[in-house]
């Protein structure tokens, strides 16, 4: 028994010194195509007249292709929307912290993604604008469009996204749009006990730190909540060659995921805390429409290591009165 202890003990060791003399192994990924990708799904307002869809390249390592990409496409609408059609596509090209806005060939089928000269490669993204086709002051009432990549034509390793059709449709919910909401010194107080939990900037903040404007933009699945400063700060900004510096307000900024239903609304977000732990939270609330104004009651806030009653980061009624932008 003894000797077949030492026997073992013996192989395992020459098992292991072989491993030690095997060469490093390296994970080959020259295989793996590059992926283009296409936005799902979104919706804007009723009195929109165009709307963006970005293809863009997934995640990748190494470098962009260098030779054109074709794209075959379909475009079709519905209802208010079947007068559709690409109105232009364009990418940036960036250069000495200046964005050159170029363009790129289509016909009614096909989208031709070339080689940009001073990047060397096909640019990452690209932005496709739909024009909806509709009298002017007129407001979409119903139907939709869907854009379609149904062919990929290149001589580089790139594939098209299993997910290759994008979906449009009317944002009709009460909540949808942008909207403003003033506040004086209580009303700063709740609204900071409410979100300072989750925005470590707006829990640092006093009265005498906003201007005392809140902007609330709730845009297909995502609202933006922009607390404005009062200090202010010069910002530069180039585009096409063309240099404009202005002073613009600071702003502190909340970011989440919305879903507004039948009087209900719950926005689900993430955060980091000032030790740099990203944690989630998920606020409830009630809205109706009031003579045109959007009144949102908020009851609770809780984060993923306070879901229990009685834990919660915010319990209570906080009462907010949104006036349309």
């Amino acid at each position: 028994m003894k000797l077949n202890k030492i026997l073992y003990v013996a192989l395992v060791g020459l098992f292991s010194a072989c491993a030690f003399d095997e060469p490093e192994t390296a994970i080959q990924d020259t295989d793996f195509p590059l992926r283009l990708q296409i936005d799902e799904e979104g919706a804007d307002l009723a009195d929109a007249e165009d709307y963006d869809i970005e293809i863009s390249f997934a995640d990748y390592i190494g470098d962009l292709p260098a030779t054109e990409i074709t794209l075959t496409y379909e475009l079709g609408g519905e209802g208010d929307f079947s007068g559709v059609e690409i109105d232009e596509i364009i990418y940036e090209y960036e250069d000495d912290d200046c964005a050159f806005e170029r363009e790129i060939t289509f016909t009614g089928s096909t989208i031709t993604i070339p080689v940009d000269p001073d990047l060397g490669t096909v640019p990452e993204a690209i932005e496709i604008k739909v024009a909806f086709g509709l009298p002017e002051d007129t407001e979409a009432e119903d139907g939709g469009f869907t854009l379609a990549i149904t062919d990929i034509s290149t001589s580089e390793h790139v594939v098209f996204s299993d997910a290759n059709e994008f979906e449009y449709e009317i944002l009709d919910n009460d909540a949808a749009g942008e909207w403003v909401l003033e506040l004086d010194e209580a009303g700063f107080n709740s609204f900071k006990e409410l979100f300072g939990s989750v925005s470590p900037d707006l829990a640092k903040l006093s009265f005498s730190d906003i201007t005392g404007e809140v902007k609330f933009e709730f845009e297909f699945e995502e609202v933006k909540i922009e607390i404005e400063l009062a200090e202010e700060e010069e910002v530069t900004e180039c585009e096409d060659g063309e240099i404009e510096t202005e002073m613009t307000n600071l702003i502190v900024e909340i970011e989440a995921e919305y879903d507004a239903e039948d009087g209900e609304i719950e926005f689900e977000g993430s955060y980091f805390t000032e030790e740099g732990e990203e944690l989630d939270f998920i606020a409830e609330a009630a809205y109706e429409m009031v003579g045109g104004d959007l009144i949102i009651t908020f009851g609770k806030l809780v984060d993923e290591d306070h879901f229990e009653d009685g834990d919660e980061l915010f319990s209570g009624e906080a009462p907010f009165t949104l006036i349309k932008d």
